[in-house]
C-alpha cells in the first residue's frame, strides 16, 4: 500500500515524501505529508481562534 498526500499528492517512500507518478494497480492510502499537515493544523487553529473557540486542557 502506498501513502499519498491528499493535498499536494506527494507519495511516501521509506522515510521521505517525493513527487512521483503513482503506479497503476497500487492500493493508495491518503494522509498528509509533514508540510501540508503543518499548514492544515495552522488553518484549523486560526479557524477556531477567529470563531471564539478555546483549546481545552
Amino acid at each position: 500500500m502506498q501513502v499519498i498526500c491528499c493535498v499536494c499528492h506527494k507519495t511516501k517512500t521509506h522515510n521521505s515524501w517525493t513527487k512521483q507518478a503513482v503506479r497503476s494497480g497500487v492500493q493508495l492510502s491518503h494522509g498528509y505529508c509533514p508540510q501540508c499537515h503543518k499548514q492544515m493544523m495552522e488553518r484549523v487553529a486560526n479557524f477556531f481562534a477567529m470563531n471564539g473557540c478555546r483549546k481545552s486542557a
